[in-house]
């Protein structure tokens, strides 16, 4: 058997083989000797499913649209921005500031940590949506969430998240998708550098929140997890 290169191939080399293992046992039986019977049996069982394949392929497709990708998208450009920054030797420094000299001779210049100085935030930019090529649609296993994954780690590892999601193949094996999401990051890149190089000029949280749904609305707006709070019981 040539190996299949796709979910939808080997999911169809299954019912094949399926439909096969039936007529064969339908053959032998006795109570299925007339053929006409058989072979009709045989069609209801491909057609059926055929028909649950065809759905559960557009169920999983129905969970891409593009309202998702873009939330899904931007808050993997939050990911894959952290995670440039980070990779930065902490320790290393630039000035920044203006060269003017105030009154008493002085200038306003400052040493900031180079990971988030404009210059290396600028670099990050242009070459951030690259990254796209290496993600693919999938869902998690536990709440049918879709999400969109690195299948590898910047380190060249296997993404460890692998283990707790199903992969969702297009009908080109994500080869479209791929270059959609990579689009997609380069327009709201483009819509939104200026936000971006603010955002991360300085160390926060829940970055993906604030750029994804307050700044660009790409995503619902989510509120970050409230603090636990003691609560005093009223008195009766």
């Amino acid at each position: 058997m040539v190996p299949c290169k796709s979910n939808d191939k080997c999911n169809k080399y299954l019912i094949e083989a399926q439909v096969l293992t039936i007529i064969h046992k339908l053959i032998k039986r006795s109570a299925f000797r007339d053929m006409r019977l058989a072979l009709l049996t045989v069609a209801v069982i491909l057609l059926t499913s055929s028909v649950a394949a065809k759905k559960k392929k557009k169920s999983d497709k129905s969970l891409f649209d593009g309202k998702t990708l873009n939330c899904l998208v931007c808050r993997s450009i939050v990911d894959e921005i952290e995670t440039a920054i980070n990779k930065v030797d902490p320790a290393k420094k630039v000035e920044v500031g203006t060269f003017r000299l105030n009154g008493d001779g002085t200038q306003n210049r400052k040493l900031i940590p180079y990971a988030r100085s404009q210059e290396h935030l600028l670099e990050v930019i242009e070459t951030v949506c690259k990254g796209f090529e290496d993600y693919a649609q999938a869902k998690y296993k536990s709440s049918g969430e879709p999400t969109i994954i690195r299948l590898m780690t910047p380190e060249g590892n296997m993404n460890p998240i692998m283990s707790q999601v199903d992969m969702v193949p297009d009908d080109d094996l994500n080869t479209k998708l791929k270059f959609y999401m990579k689009d997609i990051c380069e327009n709201q890149v483009e819509d939104l550098e200026d936000i971006i190089l603010d955002i991360f000029a300085e160390e926060g949280e829940n970055r993906d929140i604030e750029l994804c749904s307050k700044k660009s609305k790409y995503c619902e707006s989510i509120e970050p997890p409230p603090e636990e709070y003691a609560f005093e019981n009223d008195e009766l």
